[in-house]
């Protein structure tokens, strides 16, 4: 069951990066710039699912990668994907260069975190703002579409990182069926979302030219 569920957030991250570039007109560098990193981000994911599929020993180096890969989709690609749509939202738009230094600035704090022994804390706050972000941001979207969209992102993520996930709100709700189902489902909806997003960029863009 566990196998089938990982498989489906591995075709989350597949259908999120397809609906990421499935645009109508070449993507412009402002877009190209928001498109490169989700989906980077996403591979990041997407290795994480497939470390959990295929270091299935018990040796210490499985282990020690397969929580590597797992830290990197929690504490770094959902983060930035979820600042990506926040300062988009807000018509902010860094270089490649910036972006790098952020995420820097996440491995950095994560790092922080877990020698003051206070990761715990550290993932349920960091997951609380990752929704928000993603919240507020869909929200400042004036298109229907997109904001319906990353509502279900927002809420699926919700579930995921704050009640079904290692380290929920409340204690006792932790079911990993129901973690890997909401975040799948999230991905889906953020592909989706972005994708309207990208294309209504590209189209302001376009207009700005005229």
């Amino acid at each position: 069951m566990l196998t089938v569920l990982h498989l489906s957030v591995i075709l989350g991250c597949i259908v999120c990066s397809a609906l990421l570039f499935r645009q109508p007109e070449k993507l412009n560098e402002q877009s190209k710039t928001l498109a490169s990193l989700i989906l980077m981000a996403v591979a990041f994911i997407a290795a994480a699912e497939v470390g959990q599929l295929t270091l299935t020993n018990s040796s210490q180096d499985a282990q020690t990668m397969q929580r590597l890969l797992s830290n990197l989709a929690t504490y770094i690609s959902t983060p930035l994907m979820a600042s990506l749509l926040f300062a988009a939202s807000f018509g902010y738009h860094f270089s490649r260069r910036g972006w790098g230094r952020w995420v820097l600035a996440l491995f950095a704090m994560f790092e922080l975190m877990r020698r003051m022994e206070l990761g715990v804390s550290y993932s349920v706050v960091l997951g609380a703002l990752t929704v928000a972000a993603l919240v507020i941001a869909f929200v400042r979207f004036s298109s229907p579409s997109v904001r319906t969209a990353g509502l279900i992102t927002a809420g699926c993520w919700g579930v995921s990182m704050l009640v079904a996930g290692p380290y929920p709100v409340w204690q006792g709700l932790q079911s990993e069926p129901l973690r890997l189902t909401s975040f799948a489902a999230g991905l889906i909806a953020f592909g989706i979302a972005t994708g309207q997003v990208i294309r209504l960029q590209q189209a302001e863009t376009k207009k700005e030219a005229d």
